[in-house]
């Protein structure tokens, strides 16, 4: 019988430990003919690896039970394996490494997803932040149609106001006119009032000096 290896029992202490779930880093899982392996707690799902764990993850080997001393004579102590056993393992082995390369496969399928999904999202924002960009443009072309109307009211209202400044030019010289031909008018009649006056004053000078000459006469 081969001697029990110190490694052997460190081993069997840690997986011992990692199955009663005493490892601080967070919960384990485990499944038949699986040893523990530990979940961050922190990152849900991610899996931890810590030096103490390998020796209960690494497959059992003690190099000194394949002592050979005698080449020539090997002892019997020797691990054994029957034809029957080796066929089987064998297959167990490449069956199950063709699991694990089949789920390394999913593994980068997902990496793969994952890395799409990021693309995905970033084109995503980049979408986002242009249609942002696109709001903003219209934004300020609905403030130029507005400010454009704004001015072109302003247009019209000063052209308004330049008919109204001609129109009320126009009519002021009217009025002028009226008011120098009304001024005329009046100084006409007046003229024709002061003749008027003075043909009656030599009118009645006339009368009185005609008056005079027959009182004198009468006497």
């Amino acid at each position: 019988m081969a001697k029990i290896d110190t490694t052997k029992a460190a081993a069997q202490a840690v997986a011992e430990k990692l199955a009663r779930g005493k490892s601080t880093t967070g919960a384990t899982t485990t499944s038949p003919n699986t040893v523990a392996v530990t979940i961050d707690s922190r990152i849900p799902g991610l899996l931890t690896v810590t030096p103490e764990m390998l020796p209960a993850m690494i497959p059992a080997f003690h190099p000194s039970n394949y002592h050979i001393a005698d080449p020539l004579n090997p002892p019997e102590s020797l691990p054994q394996a029957t034809e029957a056993q080796l066929d089987k393992g064998m297959k167990i082995y490449e069956g199950a490494t063709r699991a694990l390369k089949l789920t390394g496969a999913a593994f980068d399928l997902t990496r793969e997803k994952f890395t799409v999904v990021g693309k995905h999202a970033k084109a995503f924002g980049a979408g986002i932040q242009a249609a942002t960009e696109l709001e903003k443009v219209k934004g300020n072309y609905l403030d130029y149609l507005n400010q454009k109307e704004v001015t072109d009211q302003k247009s019209v209202t000063l052209d308004v106001s330049k008919v109204r400044t001609v129109t009320e030019n126009n009519i002021a010289v009217h009025s002028k006119d009226e008011l120098s031909q009304k001024l005329k008018q009046a100084e006409i009649k007046a003229e024709e009032s002061r003749l008027k006056t003075v043909e009656t004053e030599g009118k009645l000078s006339s009368f009185k000096a005609q008056l005079g000459d027959y009182l004198e006469v009468k006497k």
